[in-house]
């Protein structure tokens, strides 16, 4: 599937020395950036990747005083549905560095006290990490609620999580408790971020078209032996349980979302808890969905939603 992005800003008054860092997809196994242009009143407009996650960045400068910034970015981006038969996942091979990473706490995922006991206690009497996965997936689809007070995709903050004892939340929050389990239980697990851009085969609620400026979402992806990164997505399987889908389908989708993944939906990145490059003076983000920015030093919100901020999705191709 290809389908054209079109990334566009329109602010309203004047902005000093404004710096305007924007989420590009990534190039991936299932996923390719066929094309990128641009065009505005800017000054500067320069490609960049995080050094730690090698998230794909667009750097766009406005110096000194800038009336009314511009910008359009219009990229094509070829996707591919994922499935993986995880009945070939094998136990002995041997973690790679790329993927040993993904072991490691960071801010908002942690793997030590409560999450690890909890992994600990789900998983207990399994050694293969295809059933540590299984085991944990199905416990986030038992106890895990989705919240519609919260706003947008949520923070995926899992220690507020366990503070609370609250397992709710939106797609970040509850694909992140995953990733945090699975790496609590010896699993490497990232969140990968995204954004819906065409309609779903399986219901409206999980697809997006023309106007997908709040339809963003995330996604988890397991490394596992002989496969690689396998994605995983209870968030979705819940979100198609409370738009009242009927059960034989929530079946359907949730096995599906252990392993498969449709090709609607375009990754930006997996960087979380991460520095900007180049760097930002706000310090590390949390997640990285949206354009953030800079003006005279200072956060300037661009959410979502936001007033001038939009983003349009339309098929390009087979």
């Amino acid at each position: 599937m290809q389908i054209d992005l079109s990334f566009q800003l329109a602010l309203a008054g004047r902005f000093q020395d404004l710096a305007l860092w924007l989420p590009l997809p990534q190039d991936s196994s299932h996923q390719r950036r066929l094309a990128l242009e641009s065009s505005g009143n800017h000054a500067e407009l320069s490609l960049h990747h995080d050094p730690l996650h090698g998230a794909p960045i667009l750097f766009v400068r406005w110096l000194g005083v800038q009336a009314d910034p511009r910008l359009t970015v219009s990229i094509r981006v070829q996707t591919r549905e994922t499935n993986c038969d995880l009945a070939q996942a094998r136990a002995d091979a041997q973690l790679p560095g790329e993927a040993r990473r993904y072991l490691a706490a960071s801010a908002h995922l942690p793997v030590e006290g409560e999450v690890r006991a909890r992994a600990e206690s789900i998983t207990q009497g399994l050694t293969a990490p295809v059933d540590k996965l299984r085991a944990l997936y199905d416990w986030v689809l038992t106890h895990a609620q989705r919240r519609f007070d919260v706003a947008w995709c949520g923070l995926g903050d899992v220690p507020a999580m366990l503070a609370a004892g609250e397992f709710c939340g939106k797609c970040v929050d509850i694909n992140s408790l995953l990733v945090a389990l699975c790496r609590a239980a010896g699993l490497p697990a990232r969140t990968v971020l995204g954004i819906r851009a065409a309609p779903s085969r399986f219901a409206h609620a999980l697809g997006a078209s023309s106007d997908v400026t709040q339809a963003l979402h995330t996604r988890a992806e397991v490394f596992l032996g002989g496969l690689g990164w396998v994605p995983a997505d209870p968030a979705d399987a819940l979100k198609l349980a409370d738009a009242g889908a009927p059960e034989m389908l929530r079946r359907e989708v949730s096995a599906f979302l252990l392993g498969s993944a449709e090709a609607n939906w375009i990754a930006y990145n997996h960087a979380r808890d991460f520095q900007l490059d180049p760097p930002a003076k706000g310090g590390p983000l949390n997640f990285f969905t949206t354009p953030y920015a800079e003006t005279d030093g200072i956060p300037l919100s661009i959410v979502a939603g936001a007033q001038g901020y939009s983003i349009f999705s339309r098929p390009a191709g087979p």
